[in-house]
């Protein structure tokens, strides 16, 4: 039976990369500026939103191939797997603040925990920017955001894989009006359900053709058939950031917590000078965003964001009934 090395039953892993977990010290303890200055040099352009994977090992006993599974339960149902020929293999794809076990070719089982600091960082190769909604007021494994999966950013095969079978994505939810008529399927697999429904950020969201296209949203968003569901526009920073918020204030997170969700595309290559602001960084006092909270917050003065969110979706005609079924679905 093979003999299994590495993680050691008890084991504690942080699924995020020291970048990651500076990044977002530094936001809480010295604000997003002093963030984001430490940020630039660090990063170098590169796409910092990868998890940090665990390597699990394992000592060969002549096998023609070893099976490794990573399940969430000792009796491994809906166990991931993995088939090599080498006694190593690599997984990012954990969720936070679980326990995990593992086996390969059937031997005993060993298990390890993982941290449940916010947020679940998510790889999909060739896709920006994409991370799990869920891990605090949200459910893990529901909602994801990230950027394109054409054109400049093409999902690979690899991604493909994950997106579908690791995540078990049903839906992915195009905002980008652009795109209308130029996707037939899902460049994940004919098998996703493609849903345009085009959205902008910022100003244009008190508008009335986007005033109209985030009832189109939230009514799509109420039907637990579609989940779990991935939306995005470009880059998974302001369109998506959009949408986010509204879905985190729905589940009555705070206010820094909203902002935090929404600068965490600081880490992605797509901030890099990428449209909004000179350096492309998303910072909750950037002129564009602060003058959108101010509109926002006309809707409940004094209020947390979750407060004004909710009354400017009611006043765009967002039925109280999607809200609360959006809420029933998404929520822990």
């Amino acid at each position: 039976m093979v003999r299994l090395l590495f993680p050691e039953d008890g084991y504690f892993f942080d699924t995020h990369t020291d970048i990651q977990n500076t990044f977002i010290d530094l936001i809480h303890m010295q604000g997003t500026d002093a963030a984001l200055a430490w940020l630039g040099p660090v990063k170098n352009n590169c796409e910092c939103t990868y998890p940090r994977a665990l390597t699990f090992t394992w000592l060969p006993d002549g096998a023609p191939e070893y099976r490794l599974e990573l399940a969430e339960d000792v009796d491994f149902t809906n166990a991931h797997l993995i088939v090599t020929r080498d006694d190593r293999a690599e997984v990012d794809t954990l969720k936070i603040g679980r326990r995990y076990f593992w086996r390969v070719n059937g031997s005993a089982a060993r298990w390890f925990e993982t941290d449940s600091a916010v947020p679940r960082f998510i790889r999909i190769d060739g896709v920006p920017n994409v991370r799990d909604m869920g891990g605090g007021k949200i459910r893990q494994g529901i909602l994801y955001r990230g950027g394109a999966m054409d054109g400049k950013y093409a999902i690979t095969e690899a991604g493909k894989r994950i997106f579908r079978e690791v995540l078990g994505i049903r839906t992915q939810i195009e905002l980008r009006k652009e795109m209308l008529g130029k996707l037939d399927c899902s460049p994940a697999g004919a098998d996703v359900q493609l849903a345009v429904l085009p959205y902008r950020p910022y100003r244009e969201v008190f508008e009335d053709e986007h005033r109209q296209g985030i009832c189109r949203i939230m009514e799509f968003l109420a039907d637990e058939s579609n989940y779990p569901i991935y939306f995005h526009c470009r880059g998974g920073a302001d369109r998506t950031g959009m949408i986010a918020l509204y879905l985190r204030a729905l589940v009555g997170e705070t206010d820094d917590e909203i902002h935090t969700d929404y600068e965490l595309t600081g880490l992605s290559a797509y901030a890099a000078g990428e449209s909004e602001g000179a350096d492309g960084f998303r910072r909750r006092t950037a002129p564009y965003y602060a003058e959108f909270l101010k509109n926002l917050s006309a809707y409940a003065p004094g209020r947390p964001i979750c407060d004004a969110a909710r009354a400017f979706l009611l006043d765009c005609g967002v039925k109280e009934e999607h809200m609360r079924r959006i809420v029933e679905i998404i929520g822990v």
